[in-house]
């Protein structure tokens, strides 16, 4: 049994290998190619999130092209494509970003500080969880300005 689980542990990361070696060759040769509407079909069906990282370079070159953002909102409700290239393409897009919540109060917090509003700014940095890699940030700027933890 062991070696049966081997074996088939062997095969599967040996296709995956494979899959990601072949996604990897279209996208490079997409980006040469950038028109080349048979490899972009292609990148779609083998890796999503691939294709998602080309469509937004050329949204990047292209903001204007509705057809193009149309698509990046499809692969954003896609429940397999990856959390954080979500919050990526809801960037590119002009939405608010999960990913960038906390960010956002720190650099509100900030300003707040910096009108001497220490009240609203500790409101602001004690909704940064603790689990959140700004918390020690936040943690420091309370500190710093005088309020109490």
């Amino acid at each position: 049994i062991l070696v049966a689980w081997f074996a088939g542990n062997f095969i599967i990361s040996k296709i995956n290998d494979y899959k990601t070696k072949e996604a990897n060759e279209i996208y490079a040769n997409l980006i040469q190619d950038p028109s080349n509407k048979n490899l972009l079909e292609q990148l779609k069906n083998k890796n999503t999130n691939l294709y998602a990282i080309f469509l937004l370079k050329e949204n990047i070159n292209d903001f204007n092209n509705t057809a193009l953002q149309n698509e990046l909102k499809q692969i954003y409700n896609n429940a397999q494509t990856n959390t954080l290239l979500k919050n990526i393409i809801a960037l590119s897009l002009g939405d608010k970003s999960i990913f960038l919540k906390n960010y956002d109060k720190l650099l509100e917090a900030y300003k707040l500080l910096e009108q001497n509003k220490i009240e609203e700014a500790n409101v602001l940095l004690s909704q940064i969880k603790e689990n959140s890699s700004l918390n020690q940030i936040a943690k420091n700027l309370k500190h710093y300005q005088g309020i109490t933890q």
